[in-house]
C-alpha cells in the first residue's frame, strides 16, 4: 500500500509539472500569434518599410515567416502542436494552427496590394523568397498554407478571392525557385571563377565591399551579416564601412 501510494504521488507530481509545460506552450504560442499580427498590422498601415529602400527588413520578415511554416510542416505529427497546445476541455476553435497561419497568409497579401497599387521601384518579394538557401521548405510551407482548412476560420466565401492570390503568388515563386536553382547548377559547373556574382547567395551581383578589407558581396547578404555582427565574414576584420560598387549605386 506504501508504494502504491507514492506511485500515485509521484504521478500528480508528473501531471503538474506536464500541466505547468503546456500552459507555458499556449502562453508562448499567443504571444508569437500576437507578435504576427503586429507584423500584419505593419505591412498593412506601412507596407513601404519593407518594399522600398534597402532588402534588409523585407529578408527578416521573409525569414520570420519561413522559420514558422518550417516549424508547422517538419513536425513527425501534423496533430502535435494541437495537443500541445489545447487543454483539456478546450474547444480547437480556441487554439489552432490558424491563428498562427492567418498573420502569415496577410503578411503576404498586403504586401502583395502594396506592391501592386504601387508605381515606384519596389523590392522584388517574390526573388527574396527565392533566394532563400531553403527552396523546398519554402515552397512546401506556402503549399501547406493553401491547404490549410480555411473554411473553418471564416463565414462565406469571401476568403477564397485570398486563397486566390497566394495560389498566384505560390506560382510565381516555384517559377522564380527554379530559375534560382538551375542559375545556381550553372554557376556551379562554371570553370573559370566569376567574382561579379555574390559567393554567399550566388544568386545576386556581388555590388558591396567591406572597407577596409575589401572583400566584396552582395548588398543583401552583407546588410543581413551587419545587423548581428561588425566583421567580415572572409577574414574576420572589423567593418569600417560598405562601398557601393556597381555603377547605378546612388
Amino acid at each position: 500500500m506504501t508504494e502504491f501510494s507514492v506511485s500515485v504521488r509521484e504521478m500528480q507530481e508528473t501531471y503538474k509539472v506536464l500541466e505547468f509545460q503546456q500552459r507555458k506552450c499556449s502562453v508562448i504560442f499567443d504571444l508569437s500569434c500576437n507578435l504576427a499580427r503586429v507584423l500584419e498590422f505593419c505591412t498593412h498601415e506601412i507596407p513601404q518599410a519593407f518594399l522600398s529602400g534597402a532588402d534588409t527588413n523585407l529578408r527578416r520578415l521573409t525569414e520570420v515567416i519561413v522559420f514558422i511554416l518550417n516549424h508547422l510542416i517538419s513536425a513527425a505529427d501534423p496533430d502535435l502542436l494541437d495537443l500541445f497546445l489545447r487543454r483539456p476541455g478546450q474547444s480547437p476553435e480556441k487554439v489552432n494552427k490558424g491563428m498562427i497561419l492567418a498573420p502569415l497568409a496577410g503578411i503576404i497579401l498586403n504586401l502583395m496590394d502594396a506592391s501592386r497599387d504601387s508605381e515606384t521601384g519596389q523590392n522584388d518579394m517574390v526573388g527574396i523568397f527565392a533566394s532563400m538557401d531553403c527552396p523546398d521548405t519554402v515552397v512546401s510551407g506556402f503549399q501547406y498554407l493553401l491547404e490549410y482548412n480555411w473554411a473553418s476560420l471564416f463565414r462565406g466565401d469571401d476568403y477564397l478571392k485570398k486563397i486566390r492570390q497566394l495560389e498566384k503568388f505560390s506560382s510565381l515563386l516555384i517559377c522564380q525557385s527554379e530559375v534560382v536553382e538551375l542559375e545556381r547548377i550553372g554557376y556551379g559547373r562554371e570553370t573559370d571563377y566569376d567574382d561579379s556574382i555574390c559567393c554567399i547567395c550566388y544568386a545576386c551581383q556581388a555590388n558591396a565591399q567591406f572597407v577596409p578589407c575589401s572583400h566584396v558581396s552582395c548588398l543583401g547578404c552583407i546588410s543581413r551579416h551587419l545587423l548581428n555582427c561588425e566583421r567580415c565574414f572572409f577574414c574576420n576584420a572589423t567593418v569600417l564601412e560598405v562601398l557601393r560598387t556597381d555603377v547605378n549605386a546612388d
